[in-house]
């Protein structure tokens, strides 16, 4: 009897076992963790293809002259040091820098989202002859490259005026409006800042699904045109707006493009940090120096991008609650 019991017991193992098996290792189930593997294969390659060079940047910007020599030393550096964030931060003026560059991207963030939430109403919600094609020649401003207009808009800015606001060929004694934020501030409030065809268009079929009985309810109720635009319409597109307001404050923080046509002396983050390295070497009497070029480059770029990650950080929540309702308005 006392020789029966161990064989009792693993029996009784032995058939949990085999139910475990049974339960857990059937074929689907097989296929849907090898699925999930594999997906987590591609989302951590994915993530370190995008985090790869921010973290080579990070590496190389705290790492002193001599790590760099140091064949043993890969990532982590044996001597770190802020010395070149220092001489960058000094060099850009940086705090007085962010803090300019932060009210001019918010102003103009909001300027962009303002002007791109009305036309994109007035587009989604009113029928008017030409709206086909006034929608048709938004989409086409996404086609167009940047570069082709900037000579135009150069020009008019130089010498800005009224009068002759849509000719072709700008007068000789206008108002010169390059070096301001002037620039930046008419195309925003006009809807022609860089890529609002494409805000235009996301918050235009955004409100084109959203149910006309809320309209219908609210002009019964006696509102007006633009009330019910802004007791009804805004209150539901909160995260949409937050989205568009991102994407804008992204761009303009990022912009180089028109910052160097229309602001190269401005003091703005992007045109400041612009070919830092080199600059830094000719007043420090270094200019050929390639290592340190590089190193102050890092050191710029992660100024650079610590506002956005922060931003990003506080945000994501909108941005992702706007991509998740984006397809079920209404």
């Amino acid at each position: 009897m006392l020789l029966e019991k161990p064989n009792v017991l693993n029996n009784e193992k032995f058939g949990k076992v085999k139910y475990l098996v049974k339960k857990y290792l059937t074929l689907d189930k097989i296929k849907k963790y090898i699925i999930s593997l594999l997906r987590l294969v591609l989302v951590i390659g994915i993530a370190f293809l995008i985090l790869n060079p921010v973290i080579v940047k990070l590496s190389n910007s705290i790492k002193s002259t001599t790590d760099f020599f140091d064949p043993t030393v890969w990532m982590i550096p044996k001597k770190p040091t802020l010395e070149f964030y220092n001489k960058v931060m000094d060099f850009i003026q940086y705090w007085s820098t962010l803090f300019g560059t932060l009210m001019f991207t918010t102003i103009n963030g909001i300027l962009q989202t303002v002007s791109c939430t009305l036309v994109a109403y007035g587009i989604a919600r009113f029928k008017f002859k030409g709206r086909n094609l006034l929608f048709a020649l938004i989409i086409l401003t996404l086609a167009i490259p940047a570069q082709t207009v900037m000579l135009p808009l150069y020009l008019q800015f130089k010498s800005f005026s009224l009068v002759t606001l849509f000719s072709i060929v700008p007068p000789p004694n206008g108002v010169n409006l390059l070096n301001s934020y002037w620039p930046f501030f008419m195309l925003s409030v006009s809807a022609m800042g860089a890529k609002n065809g494409l805000l235009i268009y996301m918050l235009r079929q955004y409100f084109r699904n959203m149910p006309k009985e809320l309209e219908e309810a609210a002009y019964m109720d006696g509102c007006s045109i633009f009330g019910t635009f802004r007791r009804i319409m805004l209150p539901g597109a909160t995260h949409m707006l937050v989205t568009i307001f991102l994407f804008t404050f992204v761009w303009g923080w990022n912009d180089y493009l028109y910052t160097a046509f229309f602001a190269q002396s401005m003091d703005i983050m992007a045109a400041r940090i612009y070919n830092i390295g080199y600059r830094i070497n000719c007043v420090s009497g270094t200019s050929f120096d390639y290592l340190l070029e590089g190193i102050y480059n890092n050191c710029a770029m992660i100024l650079h991008m610590i506002p956005l990650i922060i931003l990003y950080i506080f945000a994501q929540k909108f941005f992702v609650q706007s991509i998740e309702r984006s397809g079920i308005v209404g």
